[in-house]
């Protein structure tokens, strides 16, 4: 789920932006861990960048009219760690908003923020938690694949809400655009969320079926619980869930006025994702329809090239090529035959 250029400015994007720079920063240095204690492993790097800018750019249509995208961050997480998730996530971004037209620079902290941090740390987390009370790995791997895809749009709605709610004509209150963004993204983003969670069990089983040495030392599957350590992990994820909805709470119904209009938004919603918007997607059915409302319209993008016709289709051949080229390169480092088999 991206948040289109425009949408968020001044001290918000100032913020996020520096919230994302602060993340990435530590992403970096946990990859120059993870080169130093694994240098064999070095291309596990380049294949979780490329799993998350392709996964995250393919469009897959809705039943509602509209299309989304998976995220491919809990996968990435779960392999990698969620710092080094994070890290990829921003660079994906940023690639993303430059030649892509795919969120923006100045929403790309934002983006950071949602596809990274929340996508990572809960899908990473609820795979942790599931594999410390004693679940199979596929069934943790379905667990951190469907938590994390739907912290992703959850954490969207989130910074989108806060956003038009401060902006300059807010339309509904904090709890009105809560409910009219996860009214309209629910339908879409669940199948995809449930398709996640498949691909990303799957793909930890077939791996451990494969490599499981390589699963083990990454620390993935351990042939010993380290109960200690387990306990510190749950009290992570835990404590960071227990913050991360607060801001549902605090505007409450501080404006009930407003709360009768709801059913309208959801409604009109519904309606642009239905008539006249073809596969339009997600961001701009839901997220440009609302914040162009609460005066925060989006903004074409600094680099437009989906506008330029051919040359938006060359970048996007060329982008899937290249990761599709570093996918298969280095595919059997998780998925393919151990040597000598």
């Amino acid at each position: 789920m991206h948040i289109t250029e425009g949408i968020i400015i001044g001290k918000y994007a100032v913020m996020y932006t520096g919230a994302g720079i602060a993340l990435v920063g530590l992403g970096v240095l946990k990859m120059k861990k993870f080169v130093g204690d694994y240098p064999e492993k070095k291309p596990l790097l380049g294949m979780g960048g490329a799993l998350i800018f392709f996964i995250s750019l393919i469009p897959i249509p809705a039943f509602t009219g509209t299309c989304s995208h998976p995220t491919g961050t809990p996968l990435v997480s779960i392999l990698l760690g969620p710092s080094i998730g994070i890290g990829l996530t921003g660079v994906s971004l940023l690639l993303q908003a430059a030649f892509f037209a795919h969120g923006g620079f100045g929403t790309w902290g934002a983006n950071v923020l949602a596809l990274g941090f929340f996508g990572c740390l809960f899908g990473w987390g609820a795979f942790r938690v599931a594999r410390k009370i004693g679940l199979p790995l596929w069934v943790a791997g379905f667990a951190g694949g469907l938590i994390g895809d739907i912290m992703v749009y959850a954490a969207s709605g989130i910074i989108l809400a806060t956003t038009l709610v401060n902006g300059p004509s807010p339309q509904y209150s904090l709890t009105g655009y809560l409910a009219a963004i996860y009214a309209a993204y629910l339908p879409t983003q669940l199948p995809i969320a449930f398709g996640e969670m498949l691909v990303t069990g799957l793909a930890l089983h077939y791996a451990f079926k494969q490599r499981p040495e390589v699963l083990e030392e990454l620390g993935i599957i351990r042939r010993k619980t380290d109960s200690r350590k387990g306990i510190t992990v749950t009290k992570v994820f835990l404590a960071v869930l227990s913050l991360s909805f607060p801001l549902i709470a605090t505007e409450g119904f501080a404006q009930q006025n407003k709360q009768t209009s709801i059913s309208s938004v959801i409604s009109a919603v519904a309606t642009d994702s239905s008539n006249g918007k073809g596969m339009a997607g997600m961001d701009e059915v839901v997220n440009e329809r609302l914040a162009e409302a609460a005066g925060l319209p989006a903004r074409d993008p600094y680099i437009n090239t989906e506008a330029k016709g051919d040359l938006w289709n060359m970048l996007l051949l060329l982008g899937g090529g290249i990761c599709g080229f570093i996918i298969g390169r280095w595919w059997h480092l998780l998925w393919g035959k151990r040597k000598g088999d």
